[in-house]
């Protein structure tokens, strides 16, 4: 077994370890054999509800949207060429928070997949913008692509901030803590609905880790050897616009776990896509499950949304990996 096999290994047990001190840890805390029983159907009827109902399905859907943003990640990482980017940089956030924002200030009924319909809408809906005005023939450079992204992001987020003045306190309140990643309204519903579209795009996305490995050479090398470098560019960054914001509809804007996770998971499994891909959704996962879980117990009896808490652990890590390089 070498090293990046091994290290798989490593993460499969430290996500599940976490998840299961997760589900353990609130208010009202359990043991590992308390968990069990009222799993089993056994226990107080009141502490079955709370793990069931609540707490399991958070945990699930946190672990879940860590997937999807860590593939997503690495995916947009690979068509750019570029280790800074991330889900954020093509206007998924701020497209998704603009749409949510201008939901609230229209009002109306918001049914719990009101929201996420919008902000998948209204992100894939900037991300096409973003391509238009990236075009040029034969395709757009991943520096053109980027430059765009960032310009619109800017853009949006303005006219977000606009919009935010037309919004009622309490609106602005709940539209707030959906734009910094909250699983507060998480629910079995969104669980199965982001699995079972992980569970089809994931495979999918696995049998282009060639592919992907191409991609990162020269342009004239991976045409070179056969890989049509235009179609397959813009092939890997959809994939990677329409996963982000499918893991970022339910619970709102986590991208910077999109830009921690590959980098994690590339140092861990190396560089061969055929395993950076499982270690940055296995790093993904851990990291928003415990951001997750410490932005509930911590700082009790206020709920500090896992988009924050996350940002926060992203920053320390980039900042020890500076230090450690100068040094």
């Amino acid at each position: 077994m070498d090293g990046s096999q091994r290290n798989l290994r490593v993460l499969v047990a430290v996500l599940l370890t976490s998840a299961l001190v997760c589900i353990c840890l609130g208010s009202r805390s359990y043991s590992p054999a308390q968990v069990a029983r009222l799993m089993t159907g056994a226990g107080d009827e009141t502490q079955r509800m709370i793990l069931l109902g609540f707490r399991l399905p958070r945990v699930l859907l946190a672990g879940l949207v860590g997937v999807g943003l860590g593939v997503s990640g690495l995916l947009m990482q690979c068509s750019l060429r570029n280790d800074l980017a991330d889900p954020g940089m093509m206007g998924v956030s701020a497209g998704s928070s603009l749409g949510i924002m201008a939901a609230f200030v229209l009002g109306g009924v918001m049914s719990p997949w009101t929201l996420p319909a919008i902000s998948m809408l209204c992100a894939m809906a900037t991300v096409l913008l973003v391509c238009l005005l990236a075009h040029e023939e034969p395709a757009p450079s991943p520096t053109r692509l980027l430059l765009t992204g960032v310009a619109v992001s800017a853009a949006i987020s303005a006219a977000t901030l606009v919009v935010s003045l037309q919004v009622d306190r309490r609106a602005y309140a709940q539209a707030v803590a959906w734009a910094a990643g909250s699983f507060a309204k998480s629910d079995w519903n969104y669980v199965t609905a982001l699995a079972i579209f992980l569970g089809l795009a994931l495979p999918a996305l696995w049998s282009l880790h060639a592919i992907m490995d191409v991609l990162r050479l020269r342009d004239d090398a991976a045409t070179a050897l056969g890989v049509s470098v235009p179609f397959w560019r813009m092939s890997v960054l959809l994939a990677g616009v329409g996963t982000g914001a499918a893991s970022m509809s339910v619970v709102g804007s986590m991208a910077f776990v999109g830009l921690l996770a590959p980098h994690i998971g590339r140092r861990l499994a190396g560089p061969s896509h055929s395993r950076a891909l499982p270690a940055s959704a296995l790093v993904g996962s851990t990291v928003v499950v415990v951001a997750d879980t410490l932005g509930r117990t911590v700082f009790q009896p206020v709920e500090v949304p896992a988009g924050v808490i996350a940002s926060a652990l992203g920053g320390c890590y980039f900042l020890c990996l500076l230090m450690t390089s100068r040094g």
